[in-house]
């Protein structure tokens, strides 16, 4: 071991303290630089699974025409680039006319999936397979598989000539005949088929419609029939999909697609090659990612290059004396330079490997502690056993990352290694170098000199008298470590400012939403919606129908209770002059842009949204409203209440408005036409509104027309009541998040008139038992409303209590992360304050053995050290707390372009942040003020102490 190496290590045993606090920096900051890094990683990997699992695998997607296919799958079969890849062979286009809508639909017709390359369940991946609800795949030839929605749908020709038919409503074993060949011309024209055949339905399956992520999925057709594969014989064109491998940009991937596809004659799956790493235009989001995590290392950087070169400035600022003595025996600058440097690499060598682990323990720690957040986030959806997402880091970026820290390490080292090797031997070892006055102090002197007066006396010296004086002379001859702690304090203040913010608003705005009935109130909801296409009393009857089908489904599951239906629907209204207000006109003017159906005077024509309750639940409501519980049994006059509240998102705010002037009455409409709707005329009157179709569809125009002509019935409303707040029993509705005028009516006065209504969907809100799953007893709800509904119905469960732990968990997950990015901070900040306080004030024990043999007392030494702090204090804290106030503000301004909140600071941290930073600094001192006394002050004035 060398001379200079040896002088080295004695040093940092000499100095443990100043050692330790630097070695604590590095690992500090070398843990958060890895834990943000592996957190990036492990968050790019899921996102890359979730995009995989729902979106799937491919990188290229194109539609072969058949001129073109046999030669490209013939080399997507040798390539040596490509992994995976998988055709589906489509045989046409078909038309058909249905007893369920009574419309011509175009239905796709493909062969079920072919592997050219690859795995079978690799292949699979590549795309969104289709989920069997019942049945099988088809595997022999003249097999097919439908869309569930298709089960008990009879199909007709429709005279097109290339028209499916069934030979029945359509279940397990009937027959369909398709056409097969037509092809798909502008306008959705068909073309004629070559050839009609009979397929035997083997299956349902649950369409999704992701377009080319979905294997279903066709821009043109809203439903695609599956044949089994080799099924056609000459396909109209051909889908394939393909992933690659060795190849690593996107220009890469760009031109080995193009002799086989066409110059740009393909799809890219911009979303995952963005994942994967490679250029995208398409999505942003690795490159949010990579700007984040850029934004924070950077941050982490600078904490850390402050701390640790601070660090080493004090240990170049002790050792000056000593560096002189070596200059002045033949040591050469370069020689000085790697005596700094070489204790940096030996604080490295012990610091950066325990970070990396530090750093990497606690990110896999903050992974499984976190797991529902992170399936929250990733899947939508929780389980009961939450899996999360595994620490994924590969041996290259952990090597990055050390050697990044070392990096870090040098250049935090380089500049107090120059200033160590420019300083001359007869300077450092007088040690005048670190005596410079600030610029200030020296205009007063010279000031003084000048007119002949004294400068006044610091502030300093006022109130402390002579250890004032002397403090605020040092203060300003080391301006420089001054300025360090200093900024080291602000920077603490506003990290658990912002950490307090951030734990105040998102604990705000979980809450925001509740009172306009945006969350849901009861446990578990489920809405089922009545598909059926008919007049607007064959739809309603038959959605009162499904009331009656889900009354059983409450004792089918477990841990769920029921309470009463609601059902909700629409219904076409004119309303008299005063019925709706001022902030009600700007609020449907605002939605609407000219056609909100309301008047200067108040009147209203135009739709109404309404939700029907039982006789039990109208009379709990009319009580509410202050009103008699009339009911109606004969539909002549009909009770309603009006639902004075409505949420208004405006300016990218939410704010509530109350829509209802006095409304009276209202006399509500059945048109001729269901797709029809009521507005005002120029003379406040009600006309109807048609739209309609020409071109086949592809084009349309708007018709008016008197209400007298396309009235069918009409029935009149009376209101007996307002509510100005959305009912706890109507939570799960939606009536206020709309941009139509809500009512509340008795389900009598539907059961009496279902004409004048389109009642389509109803809600059952269901309480869950005390100990109960949350998450098995909605899934169960799911199965059981699957098997209790008719085909014409689809239904959802809306978890509510699912939801909200989601919603707690993705807020916990960001405020852990936060907080470990803060205390991390905080630390790295609190170890910069004490090893620039500690150290500092113990390089002027041989100042302290002077002031103490003029006389200076423990007392006045006390003072001294005292007044310096409170400057430090005063002046950290007051940069800190106005920094604070500005990022929560801006923190704010973030949340609440979004959410409405009032803005406030988090007093109970800054009282923390002022505690925290007089404890720093107390600490700081009583450690430097128990060396101090601790040296002998003869030692001291040989200035051997250190």
């Amino acid at each position: 071991m060398g001379v200079f190496a040896s002088y080295t290590l004695r040093s940092l045993r000499k100095n443990r303290t100043r050692t330790v606090v630097t070695v604590i920096g590095v690992i500090l900051s070398t843990a958060l630089l890895t834990g943000v890094v592996a957190t990036a990683t492990s968050v790019a990997a899921a996102l890359l699974g979730r995009t995989i699992e729902t979106e799937g695998s491919w990188q290229v997607y194109d539609s072969l025409q058949p001129a073109e296919a046999d030669s490209a799958l013939g080399r997507l079969a040798t390539e040596t680039n490509v992994a995976t890849a998988m055709d589906s062979q489509v045989a046409g286009f078909a038309s058909y006319a249905s007893d369920a809508d009574l419309s011509t639909t175009l239905l796709a017709i493909q062969t079920a999936p072919r592997v050219l390359r690859g795995g079978a369940d690799q292949a699979r991946s590549l795309t969104v397979m289709p989920t069997v609800r019942s049945g099988r795949e088809p595997e022999a030839p003249g097999e097919v598989m439908l869309p569930v929605t298709f089960s008990g749908v009879t199909l007709a020709d429709d005279g097109s000539g290339a028209s499916a038919a069934s030979d029945g409503p359509i279940e397990l074993g009937s027959t369909v005949t398709l056409p097969l060949g037509a092809t798909l011309g502008d306008g959705d024209s068909l073309g004629t088929p070559t050839t009609t055949r009979s397929f035997t339905v083997v299956g349902f399956y649950v369409p999704q419609h992701f377009l080319r992520n979905d294997f279903t999925a066709f821009e043109e057709a809203g439903a695609t029939a599956i044949v089994s594969p080799n099924d056609v014989s000459n396909p109209v064109f051909t889908r394939v999909w393909v992933s690659t491998s060795g190849l690593s940009t996107r220009d890469a991937l760009k031109g080995w697609a193009a002799p086989i596809f066409g110059e740009e004659d393909y799809y890219l799956h911009g979303q995952l090659l963005a994942l994967q790493g490679m250029a995208s235009d398409e999505s942003t989001v690795m490159e949010s990612l990579s700007g984040m995590v850029a934004v924070i290392g950077g941050v982490i950087v600078v904490a850390a290059i402050g701390m640790i070169g601070n660090s080493f400035s004090i240990s170049v600022a002790e050792r000056t004396r000593q560096f002189g003595l070596l200059s002045s025996l033949g040591a050469s600058k370069r020689q000085l330079r790697r005596t700094v440097l070489l204790e940096a690499v030996a604080i490295g060598v012990v610091g950066i490997p325990v970070g990396l682990a530090a750093g990497l323990a606690g990110v896999a720690a903050m992974l499984s502690s976190s797991a529902r957040a992170f399936d929250a986030m990733f899947r939508s959806s929780l389980s009961g056993t939450a899996q999360g997402i595994p620490l994924v880091i590969s041996p290259a970026v952990v090597a990055g990352m050390a050697a990044a820290s070392f990096l870090v390490l040098l250049a935090s080292a380089w500049a107090p290694a120059w200033r160590a090797s420019r300083v001359s031997a007869i300077d450092a070892i007088r040690q005048q170098q670190d005596i410079r006055l600030s610029k200030r102090t020296e205009r007063a002197i010279e000031k003084a000199q000048a007119t002949g007066k004294a400068p006044r006396a610091p502030l300093l010296e006022r109130i402390a008298g002579l250890p004032g004086l002397l403090a605020s002379r040092n203060l300003s001859r080391s301006s420089s470590r001054g300025r360090t702690v200093v900024v080291s304090l602000a920077l603490s203040v506003v990290l658990i400012v912002l950490s307090g913010a951030i734990s105040l608003y998102m604990g705000r705005a979980m809450d925001v939403g509740s009172d306009l009935g945006a969350v849901g109130r009861s446990d578990i909801s489920l809405t089922i919606y009545n598909r059926q296409e008919a007049d607007q009393g064959t739809v309603s009857k038959a959605t009162l129908g499904l009331v009656r089908d889900v009354q059983g489904i409450s004792g089918q599951v477990d841990g769920l209770t029921s309470s009463s239906a609601i059902v909700n629907g629409a219904l076409e209204v004119t309303l008299p002059a005063g019925s709706v207000s001022a902030d009600g006109r700007a609020f449907l003017a605002d939605y609407y842009a000219g056609d909100s159906g309301a008047a200067e005077n108040g009147s209203y024509a135009g739709p109404m949204l309404v939700s029907f309750v039982d006789d039990n639940t109208w009379a709990e409501l009319c009580k509410e409203a202050g009103a008699g519980s009339a009911t109606t049994t004969d539909g002549t006059s009909m009770p309603a209440l009006a639902l004075n509240v409505l949420a208004w998102m405006e300016s990218n705010s939410v704010r509530t408005v109350a829509p209802y002037g006095t409304p009276t009455t209202a006399t509500v409409y059945e048109l001729s036409d269901a797709q029809s709707t009521l507005l005002l005329d120029s003379n406040g009157g009600a006309l109807v509104q048609t739209w309609e179709n020409s071109d086949g569809g592809a084009s349309g125009s708007q018709r008016q027309t008197s209400i007298d002509d396309a009235a069918v019935d009409s029935g009149t409303i009376t209101f007996v009541g307002t509510l100005d707040s959305l009912p706890d029993q109507l939570a799960n509705t939606g009536l206020t998040s709309s941009s139509i005028l809500p009512v509340i009516m008795p389900r009598s006065a539907l059961e009496a008139r279902p004409n004048l209504f389109s009642a389509t969907s109803i809600v059952v809100p269901f309480s869950l038992a005390e100990g109960a799953d949350p998450f098995d007893a909605g899934n169960a709800l799911e199965a059981a409303a699957d098997a209790t509904v008719s085909d014409n119905a689809t239904a959802y469960v809306n978890n509510n209590v699912a939801q909200n732990e989601m919603t707690e968990a993705i807020v916990g997950l960001f405020k852990l992360l936060v907080t470990i990015f803060s205390v991390v901070c905080l630390l790295i900040a609190v170890a910069n304050v004490f090893n620039t306080l500690s150290t500092s004030i113990i390089l002027r024990t041989r100042e302290f053995a002077v002031l103490q043999s003029v006389g200076l007392g423990p007392k006045g030494f006390r003072r001294m050290l005292v007044a310096e702090c409170a400057s430090y204090a005063l002046r950290g804290l007051g940069i800190g707390l106005v920094f604070s106030v500005g990022v929560v503000w801006l923190f704010w301004t973030a949340l609440s372009s979004s959410v409405g909140l009032s803005f406030e600071l988090p007093w109970g941290y800054v009282a923390g942040a002022v505690t925290g930073v007089v404890a720093v600094l107390g600490l700081s001192v009583a450690y430097a003020l128990r060396r101090s006394h601790a040296l002998n002050i003869v030692e001291a004035l040989r200035a051997d102490a250190i």
